[in-house]
């Protein structure tokens, strides 16, 4: 079983789990591990990290789907387990399935796996699995360290804290200055923009009306005033009814009102 194909199939995983070039390394780092704890896991804890990792994604994928076989896709088509990774076509030959269904299922892993809730989990799991590892070799932070950390973060807390409120405060003062301008903005503009629509709406009725009495649908400028008959409907319950008795059922039609539509047109 090779570290190296092993390792390398679980990069191109993730760079397809997590998109813009994730690797194991990256995803290290956003978990909050230092440069040289990544490079200490890489020589000296890579192979069972990555064989704790591989099985977590194992367990998960077949406990959602229930079936071993979607890993062991997974694991052919990117090596993860140290052998030279294969094409789906060679894969579903391997497992007697069609090269249509293989590629489908692929897809269905993939998909999966790309969830948020996936992402998530796997990240999770990868730091407790570090965590762990790196605890047993006692690669642990001295008390000192981590607490000049803290010194260091109480103190880049304060500085965005002070940030803010300066932001904030020199924010309101330019709103204060220009508030008289909106509102004397708001006064001239409001009147007319609701003059506007009042001529607007009573316009579209009269055109409504006009084309009601018309009988037919008109074009001008922008616009197509659609008429549009009235939907017919029939009363089901008073035909079935009324057909155990009589033939004629026309008196149960009924026929909606006309209406009219403003849609705006290509006008070249």
């Amino acid at each position: 079983m090779d570290i190296k194909t092993r390792w390398s199939g679980l990069d191109e995983l993730l760079g397809v789990i997590y998109g813009n070039g994730a690797r194991l390394s990256t995803l290290l780092f956003d978990l909050g591990f230092e440069r040289l704890q990544i490079e200490q896991i890489q020589e000296e804890h890579l192979e069972s990290i990555v064989s704790q990792f591989l099985e977590a994604i194992h367990k998960r994928l077949t406990s959602d789907s229930g079936k071993d076989t979607y890993y062991q896709i997974l694991s052919r088509r990117y090596g993860l387990d140290g052998e030279p990774h294969q094409q789906l076509s060679t894969i579903a030959e391997k497992h007697a399935l069609s090269p249509e269904y293989v590629r489908q299922l692929f897809e269905e892993i993939i998909h999966r796996c790309q969830s948020k809730t996936w992402q998530t989990e796997l990240k999770k799991s990868l730091k407790y699995i570090v965590v762990d590892q790196l605890g047993k070799m006692k690669d642990r932070p001295a008390r000192e360290y981590v607490a000049e950390k803290l010194e260091r973060l109480s103190s880049l807390r304060h500085a965005a804290e002070f940030t803010r409120l300066d932001y904030e405060t020199k924010r309101t003062e330019v709103l204060k200055q220009i508030q008289s301008e909106l509102e004397a903005l708001d006064s001239e503009y409001k009147p007319v923009l609701e003059r506007a629509e009042e001529n607007i709406a009573d316009l579209e009725n009269e055109i409504k009306t006009d084309v009601l009495l018309r009988g037919e649908s008109v074009s001008g400028g922008m616009y197509r005033a659609c008429y549009t008959q009235g939907r017919i409907s029939w009363d089901n319950d008073g035909m079935a009814k009324y057909a155990t008795l009589h033939p004629d059922v026309l008196q149960f039609r009924k026929q909606g009102q006309p209406i009219v539509s403003l849609r705006v047109v290509n006008k070249n």
